[in-house]
């Protein structure tokens, strides 16, 4: 472990987690000119993983080293100087981190890329069971371990999220039975509209997944019976038998060591064009950085990998910028981003980009083919003029560059022409 000092005696980058987000604020220092020192906070003892890839991990479609976009040789490239510590308190006043073992590290400038963690609410507590859950390279392996064990051989995926269905496909990827239970009414909570949905839930059950939407678990017990070891109760008065839950009920940012009240919060940290937080000192990237949102012209979270390296690049550049003595070039401020999210779930394939919100100047239309279903969202600005603002599309086949990718991509870049900055 990297030993802490008393004072900054030059200056000295904190950069707390390492994802994609923290990798991309290093490497954006180091382009930038920054020589100094780097000092990265990661609670894990392996080399940064893609948190995208480990249900490929878990359902055997990929190694576990192919889980890690760098080598420790790019890595040590960047001289970061790693320390393998849990950071329990950032003190913005004093310019200090904190680590559980009671070290305490001066920065003169940070950036928080920690991420987010997988939550489990309305599952029941203290059932006797702790269910699987899908983020880090150990969820992973959890998952893993569980889905190959021949004992296991029905499992149930609560959630239907794009972290649910990817669980769901692990399992279905290990010759697993499948049940699917949800409170919403479709799949693809907040992703897609009901006409896309449908086509998505169909493409599952043609892969024999049972589907129980608009219903939640409301009890689980521990039974070893001989159709499965969990018995579970569901909202709708039915009951269940399965060897393995895995539960995707949403994600919550890794923050518990910002005081309250340090920074300024909303659903995550709110950052301006360079992620700078309400302290000038402090910046985030990724998970945890509320930052533009181009359709929507509001400061939310985009949580999707490309977002994440572009913000963490754009606050290592601005940060080198300033401890050179220079304000950040306006060319190098972050542009903002679109939601958009891609899936494929044993061949059943669905894109989406821009908002699934309609509202009344939005319209909705919505265009099939034999094997492909896409719903346009149109918004109609004051001075009457038209423009996309939202697709989504579900194919009932998976290849690469088919028509269901390429008409994704123009979609995709009409939206975002239409929002550029």
């Amino acid at each position: 472990m990297t030993e802490a000092t008393t004072a900054c005696t030059q200056p000295t980058v904190a950069i707390i987690g390492y994802g994609t987000a923290g990798v991309n604020a290093l490497i954006g220092l180091r382009n930038a000119g920054f020589t100094g020192r780097v000092q990265v906070f990661s609670n894990i003892d392996t080399l940064p993983y893609s948190p995208i890839l480990t249900s490929y991990y878990a359902g055997g479609e990929k190694t576990y080293e192919e889980c890690f976009p760098w080598t420790a040789a790019e890595l040590d490239d960047l001289h970061p100087e790693v320390v393998r510590a849990t950071v329990t308190n950032l003190d913005v006043d004093a310019r200090t981190v904190t680590t559980a073992e009671g070290a305490v590290y001066p920065y003169t400038k940070c950036v928080i890329a920690t991420g987010a963690r997988p939550m489990c609410y309305g599952f029941p507590a203290d059932c006797g069971y702790s269910p699987l859950v899908l983020r880090t390279m150990a969820d992973a392996q959890r998952m893993k371990d569980a889905f190959e064990n021949p004992a296991c051989k029905n499992v149930l995926v609560s959630g239907a999220s794009m972290v649910a269905l990817k669980s769901l496909e692990a399992a279905l990827n290990c010759g697993k039975q499948v049940t699917l239970v949800g409170m919403n009414p479709h799949v693809l909570d907040f992703n897609a509209l009901p006409e896309t949905a449908e086509r998505f839930e169909a493409g599952l059950r043609a892969k024999g997944v049972t589907l129980k939407l608009g219903c939640t678990i409301k009890t689980v017990e521990v039974v070893e019976a001989p159709e499965g070891r969990l018995k579970v109760g569901f909202a709708d008065g039915s009951t269940g038998y399965f060897d393995e839950i895995s539960v995707s009920h949403g994600m919550r940012c890794n923050l518990d060591f910002v005081p309250e009240g340090a920074l300024e919060l909303d659903r995550a940290l709110v950052v301006d064009d360079f992620m700078r937080t309400s302290n000038p000192h402090v910046y985030a990237a990724g998970d945890v950085a509320q930052a533009l949102e181009l359709v929507s012209g509001n400061k939310r979270i985009v949580g999707i990998w490309k977002t994440a390296a572009v913000q963490g690049y754009c606050a290592g550049t601005a940060i080198a910028a300033e401890l050179a003595g220079a304000q950040p070039s306006p060319a190098a401020a972050y542009e903002g981003a679109i939601p958009t999210n891609t899936i494929a779930v044993n061949g059943t394939l669905f894109i989406s980009a821009g908002t699934m919100d309609v509202t009344e100047n939005r319209t909705v239309d919505v265009r099939e083919t034999d094997d492909m279903t896409v719903v346009y969202v149109f918004e109609t600005a004051a001075d009457g003029t038209r423009r996309l603002a939202g697709f989504n599309l579900t194919c009932d086949t998976d290849e690469e560059g088919s028509v269901a990718y390429d008409t994704g991509a123009m979609l995709t870049m009409r939206i975002e022409s239409a929002f550029a900055r």
